[in-house]
């Protein structure tokens, strides 16, 4: 007899037998994907990465490290010592930095020596001479402008002066340099650093002019070399240590940023006008074989890494 019991009853049978047509559904799915997986496997593997692609460049920019020295950063600096000065490297990296930012004025100055230096022309680039110009468009005189607006920019006030030192004479450029930084110094008594622009040279036996290339922070650039005095020849440099203390600092900075971008410090008997400041520094930017836009990319490295060290004090 059809009762509304056997009905529900009923009802409740076709539901349930509905649940475990689904559950059934559901296992075998997963079994489906299970087998499947290895056939997903043997697709073919995407190539391997190779160093190139990911190290494209011989000398590239890591994160900074800081501005903090300890004695063991001295390492980083090879130092050709021709003078044969006695100092302690370690002590010197690690000696309080003498500069202060918060002065009134400016705080660096860019001069040029031997100002008509200049490169091997590139595209774009028309200058006349072995070498040399006195276009400062085309000359290390651009190289320094690069440098003094890279530092503006970051905030480290600096003045450069454009003058020809070399171009009345080659040798005593030097003495002339000395009265154009004095002239500075008494205008600027803030100017607590001097850097001297050059670039090297080194003539091949072919009789082409050797090239020092590099990248840095993904550009082609110019290494760089440091030209640090002392008083070995018997002139008056007191403070010699105290130059070769910020060399030390800056040199080493930029080796942690950029491996290679200095070649070895060069530490000789002469002061080249390092003496009228306790932070002075000769800085060759390149060599004649290398081009002004190299030389411009490596400015504007050195100024960035400059200004790391400097914003430490």
């Amino acid at each position: 007899m059809f009762t509304k019991a056997r009905f529900q009853l009923g009802l409740r049978w076709v539901c349930f037998g509905v649940l475990l047509a689904a559950a059934a559904l559901r296992m075998v799915s997963a079994v489906d994907l299970r087998e499947a997986a290895p056939a997903a496997q043997e697709r073919e593997p995407p190539p391997a990465m190779r160093a190139e692609d990911i190290f494209p460049v011989m000398y590239y920019k890591t994160p900074s490290h800081g501005a903090a020295f300890t004695a063991a950063d001295a390492a980083l600096v090879d130092i050709r010592n021709s003078a044969g000065a006695e100092f302690d490297a370690g002590a010197l990296i690690t000696a309080p930095l003498q500069f202060d930012r918060t002065a009134d004025g400016p705080l660096i100055l860019i001069v040029h020596t031997h100002a008509t230096e200049a490169y091997t022309a590139a595209d774009g680039d028309e200058y006349f001479g072995n070498y040399r110009t006195t276009d400062i468009r085309f000359n290390v005189v651009r190289v320094g402008q690069a440098l003094a607006d890279r530092l503006n920019a970051n905030g480290i006030s600096t003045v450069h002066d454009t003058t020809l030192n070399d171009e009345p004479g080659y040798y005593d450029a030097y003495e002339r340099t000395a009265a154009v930084i004095s002239r500075y110094l008494d205008e600027y008594p803030s100017i607590q650093m001097v850097i001297d622009v050059h670039r090297d040279a080194v003539t091949l036996d072919d009789g082409s002019e050797l090239a020092v290339p590099c990248r840095l922070d993904g550009r082609d650039a110019a290494r760089l070399m440091l030209v640090m005095g002392t008083d070995i020849a018997g002139l008056e440099h007191p403070d010699w240590k105290s130059n070769l203390s910020m060399a030390l600092k800056i040199q080493a900075h930029c080796e942690r940023c950029a491996p290679g971008a200095f070649r070895q410090m060069s530490l000789r008997s002469e002061r080249y006008n390092e003496h009228l400041t306790p932070n002075s520094i000769l800085l060759e930017v390149g060599a004649a074989g290398n081009t002004l836009r190299e030389a411009i990319a490596s400015a504007e490295f050195f100024a960035d890494r400059l200004t790391e060290v400097l914003s430490a004090a």
